[in-house]
């Protein structure tokens, strides 16, 4: 499929502004003008609370959309109409639109500006009914933010992350967040873990006049998912296993009624029923059961501080872990560390392959005095040595840090030669 629009393009490579994403939208017809959009922003939740809304949307009987990132192996996996990805034929036909298009531009468009062309194409060229669209990162100068006002913006908590581009503090990263407002949407605001994240983001729908819906019923931990009972009286349950999911469950069916409000899920009897089976890969997934093992793509202290969250919870807290860890160099690698380890028996420190990943071996003293600590630089040997550690029935592995780190197994195919598969990433 093609990944390559531009010589020199790099796949990880992020310029922000919107000028050269809406130089290409203007050569393409301004195929994002044609559908709604639903846009989601924040640090963490974005792609499960866009899982949730999108099958709640599907079960209506609508075409959906959706447009995330990144990807866990495979490119057409962040556009998929009706939660299925793009058709490889139609990936490669868009792309070559887009870089038609994009071809003699004097400022060349980034790589993931070319992807994003290529969804918002798709979604025109496929007839969808709406689009549900995932920041990039920040929000004001996301190529995401080329779209026009949506039917309806979803802001997910607010963490530290991305402070070399967002800024320092949790205001100055609320406010980048907060720049995919726009005058005529209305804003559904996730319960915020820090106060000063949603005074900020607040204040800013106010200046566009945005409404803001927040969610009004709170979400229990059950060992099979989060589920909370509607103020009807419904009772709604999603069977993904992070405890951080009921915070994504409440903001997306908190969405889900005002979409309701919209006409566009007259049934929500259906929606019910659909979120009864939603999933999202790489959050606190089951790969295997017996032996257990879990993979999470948490890459933040606040992503990590919900798996710790997790293993701390029935049934997860039955188990004895053993910890495969690898992060980015642009991440806080040692208090991820720091917060997940004590949840662990044993640790195999490894490096994400590619020029953003971090050789973690400076780190083995920080973990030594208390855990037995190795250091495997490739990380598909380090999931092979650490199942070995599998030996009783108690032993379960997580591998956690990093979405690339996911990624760069999933290519590799490492888990297809683990015992007791249940889930294909």
């Amino acid at each position: 499929m093609k990944e390559e629009w531009w010589q020199g393009q790099s796949r990880f490579g992020m310029r922000p502004g919107l000028e050269r994403i809406e130089a290409l939208m203007e050569r393409l017809g301004h195929p994002e003008r044609t559908y709604p959009v639903i846009h989601i922003a924040g640090t963490n939740g974005k792609g499960s609370v866009a899982a949730m809304v999108t099958d709640a949307l599907v079960s209506q009987g609508l075409r959906v959309g959706l447009n995330t990132s990144p990807d866990l192996g495979h490119i057409n996996e962040r556009v998929s109409i009706n939660r299925v990805p793009l058709e490889e034929s139609l990936w490669d036909r868009f792309g070559q639109e887009v870089e038609d298009a994009g071809r003699d531009l004097v400022d060349v468009p980034t790589f993931f500006e070319a992807v994003t062309a290529l969804a918002l194409l798709a979604f025109e060229r496929v007839k969808v009914d709406v689009a549900v669209v995932e920041v990039g990162l920040g929000g004001r100068l996301d190529a995401t933010n080329v779209v026009p006002p949506p039917l309806l913006t979803i802001i997910t908590p607010i963490a530290m992350d991305h402070t070399d581009r967002l800024g320092h503090t949790i205001d100055a990263i609320a406010g980048e967040k907060a720049g995919v407002l726009k005058p005529g949407t209305e804003l559904v605001l996730a319960r915020q873990t820090f106060p000063e994240a949603r005074t900020r983001i607040v204040a800013e729908a106010a200046k566009w006049s945005v409404p803001v819906f927040e969610p009004e019923v709170e979400a229990r931990m059950t060992e099979s998912g989060p589920a909370l009972r509607t103020r009807d009286g419904r009772g709604v349950h999603v069977p993904l296993q992070g405890a951080y999911q009921t915070g994504n469950l409440e903001t997306a069916w908190t969405a889900i009624e005002r979409l309701a409000q919209r006409g566009y899920v007259p049934r929500l009897d259906l929606a019910v029923e659909a979120l009864r089976t939603v999933h999202w890969p790489g959050r606190f997934q089951v790969v295997s059961e017996n032996p257990l093992i879990v993979v999470d793509g948490a890459h933040n202290l606040h992503g990590i501080d919900g798996v710790a969250a997790t293993l701390a919870r029935a049934p997860w807290n039955r188990k004895r872990w053993h910890l495969v860890f690898g992060a980015l160099s642009d991440k806080p690698a040692e208090d991820m560390l720091d917060r997940i380890a004590p949840m662990a028996a044993d640790i195999l420190l490894t490096r994400v392959p590619g020029e953003r990943g971090r050789d973690l071996s400076d780190l083995v003293p920080r973990v030594a005095a208390s855990h037995r600590v190795k250091v495997v630089d490739d990380p598909a040997d380090a999931v092979l040595e650490a199942q070995k550690l599998l030996r009783a029935p108690e032993d379960a592995l997580l591998v956690a840090g990093s979405l690339s780190l996911l990624m760069y197994l999933n290519q590799r195919g490492i888990f297809q030669y683990l015992p007791g598969l249940r889930v294909d990433m």
